[in-house]
């Protein structure tokens, strides 16, 4: 099938086309350049820092099945962009961007390749190129191997139906060797000869026996396994994933079922080919239930805009023009819904790994960091592949306050621990030297020594800690000491909740009796301290009230703690 021949003065026209969806689509996309690293951007950053050349080469042609989820294509991109624009962002965002404009010129080779006139494929080209349901592969360099993934299966299509079968295996493999879901092309090329080929069976067997083999490793792979990526071929399941799928591809709820429908209408056999394309192109998402992304149906929507290409070659020229002044615009405002809640999380990711940064620029020496919390949309990974960046160092020990590991930490000689205040979207930092006393008194917002702290305290949060119904943490007392202070934000839902906050104090046991927190504020309530001499002490707050509060939070909770500790009088 080759392509149709045009005058001279018409062929201008889809290089206008192009020029036009691409200002386009760089105009409605530009904040994209205002964002941010996520936390799997940054884990493939520190993993694929130390690699060699060599291991991508050998992953590149290696046909086993990578135990680790290594990916040579995609991890590539973060290998080559980190060594040379390390964590500059727009780099990363602008070859995203040339890549999908790259996918949107094939997809207008591909319709045209398959018979579309110029209406029918430009119909197509503009649906591929501005679907909201793939706005995080506009905008989210973690998503590079789903758009990389659709350009090489791009190529292998256009090679396969120009006759190059052979040459279209080269960029099958590539494909499969930056994500999985090209594992299902050679069911689209079947697809293909069954319904408008020449029934050429045997140029998909290469396709198939590639494709038969990483199916069999990943099934092998899969048993045994019970997490977000283990396949699942249950009815459930499916029912699962189309339910999410059918209401993202038309941007309704459950809209995706029209599409069946015009499948079982329609006598058009490429519009019935191009929607079986775009469910065969889900491949393994159909059964990973865990795993619900809008953007999987970037690579699936090459079967959407084959599909749109021919339906719209039966419409009125009216018709298709009133549906794209209707789809673009009602894209462009769920985009630009989308893209403050992108840029929110981007804004904050940004403040903490430049605080890292900060940190450890000046403190080269640190092997051991314990974390306590971090920005809500960065998860532990993305925490320390922050820190291994800025501190590469291989002895580098990191945990978590919250886990087991960091007891254990806590006893080497030299500690630094990172604090996240989400809400004043700052770093609390704080260090100990082996053998460094004790301090008199912690003020949360600006300290946080949490190898003092004892069982019975939650991870930092707006200049406070949450205490649980009974914590302990040590503290030294200093010569001449009479008071204890404890300073407590009572909030007015825990207030409309609960009434009033009221904490025990006990210093080595031994109760000082109770103080009430009443009102809405940040209220300081002082104990008097029996006369001791200085040293050490066990500090313990009992919560004679525990909060539960209403609002889904699972925990139990005592008092919004602060700061604490002894007060000199002189």
């Amino acid at each position: 099938m080759r392509l149709m021949q045009f005058p001279r003065s018409a062929r201008i026209w889809p290089i206008v086309f192009i020029v036009c969806v691409a200002a386009l689509f760089l105009i409605a996309n530009r904040g994209a350049y205002r964002g941010y690293f996520n936390d799997d951007d940054l884990d493939n950053l520190v993993q694929t820092r130390g690699a060699s050349g060599e291991t991508f080469l050998l992953a590149l042609e290696d046909p086993r099945l990578s135990r680790s989820n290594f990916r040579p294509v995609g991890h590539g991109y973060y290998k080559l962009l980190g060594m040379w624009a390390g964590l500059q962002y727009k780099p990363y965002v602008g070859v995203l961007h040339a890549v999908h404009l790259l996918n949107v010129v094939l997809v207008l080779l591909l319709l045209r390749q398959l018979g579309a006139g110029w209406l029918g494929a430009g119909a197509g080209t503009l649906l591929f190129a501005f679907h909201i349901a793939c706005f995080d592969g506009y905008w989210k360099p973690m998503f590079f191997f789903d758009v990389m993934c659709a350009t090489f299966l791009l190529l292998a299509l256009l090679l396969y139906l120009r006759g190059h079968w052979l040459l279209a295996l080269i960029p099958y493999w590539l494909a499969y060797k930056t994500k999985e879901p090209a594992i299902a092309l050679p069911a689209v090329l079947l697809a293909w000869e069954w319904m408008l080929g020449e029934k050429r069976w045997k140029r998909v067997l290469p396709y198939a026996a590639i494709a038969a083999s990483f199916a069999l490793q990943a099934m092998m792979l899969n048993r045994g396994t019970n997490d977000d990526y283990t396949l699942r071929f249950t009815a459930a399941a499916v029912m699962k994933t189309f339910g999410y799928y059918s209401s993202q591809v038309l941007l309704a709820p459950y809209a995706g079922v029209l599409l069946i429908a015009l499948a079982a209408w329609t006598k058009d056999r490429r519009v019935r080919f191009g929607l079986l394309a775009l469910a065969l192109l889900m491949g393994p998402m159909w059964f990973l239930p865990g795993r619900l992304f809008a953007v999987y149906l970037y690579v699936p929507l090459i079967g959407l805009a084959v599909a749109a290409a021919f339906f719209a070659e039966k419409c009125k020229p009216a018709y298709v023009t009133v549906f794209f002044v209707l789809w673009l615009p009602v894209n462009y405002l769920l985009l630009r819904q989308q893209r403050g809640a992108a840029l929110t999380v981007a804004m904050e990711n940004q403040l903490y790994v430049e605080a890292v940064g900060k940190v450890l620029a000046g403190d080269r020496d640190v092997r051991t960091i314990l974390y306590d919390g971090g920005p809500a949309g960065m998860r532990e990974w993305g925490i320390e592949a922050t820190m291994r960046w800025f501190q590469p160092a291989p002895e580098l020990r990191l945990a978590g306050l919250e886990s087991a590991e960091a007891r254990g930490l806590m006893e080497r000689e030299y500690l630094a621990v990172m604090s996240w205040d989400r809400a004043r979207r700052r770093l609390v930092t704080a260090s100990r030297q082996a053998g460094d006393p004790a301090p008199a008194s912690i003020t949360m917002a600006t300290g946080n020594p949490v190898w003092l702290f004892g069982e019975g305290w939650y991870p930092l949060e707006s200049g406070f800690r949450w205490t649980k119904a009974e914590a302990k943490v040590r503290l030294r007392r200093p010569e001449g000491a009479a008071q204890f202070a404890v300073r407590v934000n009572l909030g007015p839902v825990q207030k409309k909740e609960q009434g009033q906050v009221e904490v025990e104090l006990l210093l080595d046991g031994k109760s000082l009796g109770t103080r009430v927190y009443s009102d809405v504020c940040w209220c300081e309530q002082v104990w008097t301290a029996p006369a001791g001499a200085a040293g050490d002490v066990e500090v313990t707050l009992r919560s004679l009230r525990p909060y539960r509060p209403s609002n889904g939070d699972p925990r139990t909770l005592g008092a919004a703690v602060a700061s604490l500790g002894f007060v000199a009088v002189p």
